[in-house]
């Protein structure tokens, strides 16, 4: 196995039973995860892995496994080296601290709830529900937004679960149309409901008008379509000389790239060592935190924000894709091996996809006067992973193209998360939009943040912000016609905290300045484009001194820029769960390290502000948010001009009388 490969089953069981030898508790433990232990790129380069070990077994292998011990509330984060079984690291958590939520812990909140007596009783006396089947406990993780929340914590583990009502047809009914009022709260590691919140109101009427988007239930709507239209004409996506990639285990070529697949429970899709025509790009690249606010004043949604890769892993929400409808073409897919609660390994099937995309023309010249045409087809290969975090799915997309450009793009789809009006309000939400009969949709955003490990030719680079702007009036500008870019070098990481500005088509270049272009003269870079998928969006809009923006101190800018160092990793810190994100990205940039000259890692941060529409329900159209690496004098002119000429026979014309010669 390669160093940067995931942990097999055999590994992960292994692994699962050193842990158990170490901890030696006759009770349970709660595995958090079981995953590789990263090698740093130190490690790497040192002991020569280029190719993987051939050697038997692979000293390089280390698993890293995050521990709980419920019945004492202590975790402990073991990274154990496979082939000896030494123990590498051996850290406890502070007290208070909580690592991610698994899935199993999400599925344990629930049942913590349903099989809760007074929970039972106050649905029977407030909704007349007595079936448990019926209510859905959606599973959040407790964000602490004062001091009075942080007592109520007191060093538990806690999930706050908002319900709602399945008025019919099970699973299939969309419940976020009949959201309730009452919220409990439990601890995982007591296993016990710790309160019910919201039993001093009246009990309101619970909306009851279905609102379906599923297959079998769109027939129950009343003011929605309740039939399916005539669907369109058929499409297909056909490539019968098959793909253009190649695949060797993990490692993918593709039109002068090639790069390393990755996958972990945490970040989910991870790009290793991505070179473009034998040059490296970036040594790492993945999405790293997230920080989705709500905007309500009213209790309890002063606590309603998630970080969803830190509070339960976007890994761990992967789908297994399916052929011909989440993936059209000629699809490469790759699973990924997990662990449970338990330490046991499972495997999400077809949890990656890749595939080649048509993206229209290229580049485009006529001759005007002849009218020759010289037009080239736009191909992407397309690597994709999609999570669902409870009510939302996110669609993550990186977009390779064949002029060495690469685009991240984020699409957000799901469901809102609901809830009914707050005393006080009325009939009009005072933070929200009515989305359907008695429901409200709160104000929110969600704002991502990328890790890029920029190696641009090499691991010393700079990082400069480049602005466009108008030159003033002078001697050299005597038509006043005149702008250009101007260029400043990030020196220190409190310098390189920077916001986004359109007004001056700001962009931050990634050069390297030991490599220069032969035709500028200039350093070989790349250029971070913000926005280039969905509109520009603001930081994020919560005070500065709100507990959301101390946590998610990385969504207060667009971009941040560190020095590599191979322990920091996720910027609210390792654990997000009832955390305050102090030893995450704030720290590390108090140092104010020098990033000149230096192995950079860039921290960038975007997103949206989500003001919900009637449309967005009952599941919402596609919204898209991202970014794009451009190279910027990293070749020395289009590097798709070798392209060679195409058409498409396979096109048909249903218009003209015009058809390709047999």
């Amino acid at each position: 196995a390669h160093p940067l490969d995931e942990l097999t089953p055999t590994e992960i069981t292994h692994a699962a039973g050193l842990v158990r030898s170490i901890m030696g508790v006759s009770d349970k433990l709660r595995f958090v995860a079981v995953t590789l232990a990263e090698p740093t790129k130190d490690q790497i380069k040192r002991l020569g892995w280029v190719d993987g070990w051939t050697g038997s077994p692979d000293p390089s292998r280390s698993a890293e496994c995050l521990v709980l011990h419920p019945s004492s509330g202590t975790t402990r984060e073991l990274i154990i080296n496979l082939a000896s079984g030494d123990l590498v690291r051996d850290k406890t958590l502070p007290p208070g601290a909580q690592p991610l939520f698994t899935p199993d812990d999400c599925d344990l909140a629930e049942r913590i709830v349903c099989e809760d007596q007074g929970v039972q009783q106050l649905l029977k006396e407030r909704y007349g529900i007595s079936d448990m089947s019926e209510v859905a406990c959606d599973p959040w993780s407790v964000h602490l937004a004062d001091d009075v929340d942080k007592a109520e914590a007191d060093g538990s583990r806690c999930i706050q679960t908002f319900l709602y009502w399945r008025k019919d047809g099970g699973m299939a009914c969309n419940h976020y149309a009949h959201p309730l009022d009452i919220l409990p709260v439990v601890d995982l590691n007591s296993e016990k409901v710790l309160r019910v919140e919201g039993t001093e109101r009246e009990p309101p009427v619970i909306p009851d008008i279905p609102v379906n988007y599923h297959r079998d239930l769109l027939k129950n709507n009343t003011y929605l379509p309740n039939t399916f239209r005539e669907p369109p004409a058929s499409l297909n996506v056909t490539q019968p000389d098959g793909p253009s990639f190649e695949v060797d285990g993990r490692v993918v070529k593709w039109q002068g790239w090639e790069f390393r697949v990755g996958f972990n429970y945490r970040e989910g899709l991870v790009l290793h060592d991505v070179e473009f025509n034998g040059k490296s790009v970036m040594r790492r690249g993945s999405l790293v935190e997230m920080a989705v606010p709500y905007a309500d004043p009213h209790p309890p949604f002063q606590r309603k924000c998630a970080f969803d890769v830190g509070d339960y892993g976007l890994g761990y929400c992967a789908n297994s894709l399916q052929l011909g409808c989440d993936c059209l073409g000629h699809i490469h897919y790759f699973d990924a091996t997990l662990a449970d609660s338990t330490g046991e390994p499972y495997t999400v099937k077809k949890a990656i996809c890749m595939h080649e995309e048509d993206q229209g023309v290229l580049w485009k010249h006529v001759e005007y006067r002849n009218g020759h045409n010289e037009s080239r087809r736009s191909r992407e290969l397309v690597v994709s992973f999609i999570a669902t975090v409870v009510n939302y799915e996110y669609l993550f997309y990186w977009r390779l193209k064949q002029d060495g450009s690469i685009d991240f793009e984020i699409k957000l789809s799901g469901e809102l998360s609901t809830n009914l009006l707050s005393s006080g309000e009325g009939t009009d939400p005072s933070h929200g939009v009515m989305v359907a009969p008695g429901v409200n949709a709160q104000y929110h955003q969600h704002m991502f943040a990328a890790r890029l490990d920029m190696e641009v030719a090499g691991a010393t680079n700079n990082v400069s912000e480049v602005d466009v702007v108008t030159e003033p009036p002078s001697a050299a500008n005597p038509y006043l016609n005149c702008f250009k870019p101007v260029e400043t070098v990030l020196k220190t990481e409190k310098e390189a905290v920077r916001v986004a500005d359109a007004n001056k088509a700001r962009s931050w270049k990634i050069s390297n300045p030991s490599v220069v272009n032969a035709i500028s003269g200039k350093p070989v870079a790349y250029k971070l484009l913000p926005f280039t998928r969905g509109p520009a969006q603001p930081p994020l809009l919560t005070a500065p001194d709100s507990a959301v923006a101390k946590k998610g101190f990385f969504a207060n800018s667009h971009l941040f820029v560190t020095p590599y160092a191979p322990d920091e990793r996720y910027p609210a810190g390792e654990n997000t769960p009832q955390g305050d994100g102090e030893d995450g990205l704030p720290s590390w940039i108090e140092q104010d390290r020098s990033v000149e000259n230096a192995d950079v890692v860039l921290w960038h941060c975007f997103g949206v502000a989500h003001v919900p529409r009637v449309e967005d329900f009952p599941v919402m159209p596609c919204e898209s948010t991202g970014f794009t690496l451009k190279p910027d004098g990293f070749s020395l002119g289009n590097p798709a001009i070798d392209l060679p000429a195409e058409t498409n026979t396979a096109s048909h014309c249903c218009s003209h009388e015009e058809q390709f010669a047999k």
